[in-house]
């Protein structure tokens, strides 16, 4: 898998021709994570990744809703890790634990739509619809339900006066 964290990349100041001689430069930088290799072996990068990756699921799913999708793994654990610059063996490990458990499990509650092999998120506009419609269904019966009572108030005024 394909690791590349956003400070390994060239800026986005630099010319075309500079960013596709970069290209060529991060070619070597890069770096391929094979998940048999074990980065955490004194567990201190475990305890480190807890400060980065939002514990429910409800946090990650409105870290995503921020951002405009369809995004890689690798930006979302930019964003996660932003401001800081985490080890390179930290970042590697957010990127697994989103690409191995986290995205796959939201994916599983249609929360998402995560395509594994090129590691894209995608955001259900759906899903965010049918909340937003939700609300407006919401305040259309509670706004009927005022309207009614304010003509229930006046109908009585109107009588015994």
């Amino acid at each position: 898998m394909r690791l590349t964290p956003s400070w390994l990349r060239s800026s986005s100041g630099d010319s075309a021709e500079e960013q596709f001689e970069d290209s060529d430069a991060l070619s070597g930088v890069t770096m391929v994570y094979a998940p048999e290799s074990d980065f955490s072996g004194d567990g201190t990068i475990d305890t480190r990744i807890g400060d980065f990756i939002p514990e429910s699921d409800a946090a990650l799913v409105a870290v995503l809703d921020e951002m405009s999708t369809p995004v890689t793994v690798d930006e979302v654990t930019d964003t996660l890790v932003e401001p800081a610059r985490p080890s390179i063996e930290t970042w590697a490990t957010i990127h697994e634990r989103l690409h191995q458990n986290r995205l796959p499990a939201l994916d599983a509650k249609g929360a998402i739509e995560f395509d594994e092999t090129q590691g894209l998120i995608e955001r259900s506009t759906d899903q965010s619809g049918v909340g937003r419609s939700l609300s407006r269904a919401k305040l259309a019966v509670i706004s009927v339900g005022i309207l009614l009572v304010l003509i229930v108030f006046v109908s009585a005024f109107v009588l015994i006066a």
